[in-house]
């Protein structure tokens, strides 16, 4: 990965792209649920259910092994085989949490911005 130069163009452009994306990701669910007249409880559920989602997609490290995920290197299951089943968990787990991880790096690298680096 290359370093972070906050004064490139491509870096400015997926700074914003990153903005956009986060934004899209918190907001829109939000402004949905405000628009349909739900229960103030369901709107607060839900930034409660952000926020540890959030939590989880910075805890939470997977690295699947794709090179192991079954039979010749697909999705369909190797029955001799236990450690395919967890990479296919840990992949799972992975693209589940990477709308997390882009808001996170987002805010890292809108820090860098802001104190200088």
């Amino acid at each position: 990965m290359s370093e972070f130069n906050p004064r490139s163009p491509k870096s400015i452009l997926g700074l914003v792209l990153g903005w956009l994306f986060s934004l899209a990701l918190l907001l829109g669910p939000y402004i949905v649920l405000v628009n349909l007249g739900v229960q103030p409880w369901i709107v607060m559920s839900y930034w409660l259910l952000m926020l540890t989602y959030l939590m989880a997609a910075y805890v939470i490290e997977t690295t699947p092994d794709t090179s192991n995920l079954g039979i010749g290197g697909t999705m369909i299951n190797n029955p001799f085989s236990f450690e395919d089943d967890d990479n296919r968990a840990a992949l799972k787990i992975a693209l589940f949490l990477w709308p997390g991880k882009m808001v996170w790096w987002t805010l890292g690298r809108t820090w860098r911005v802001i104190r200088g680096g």
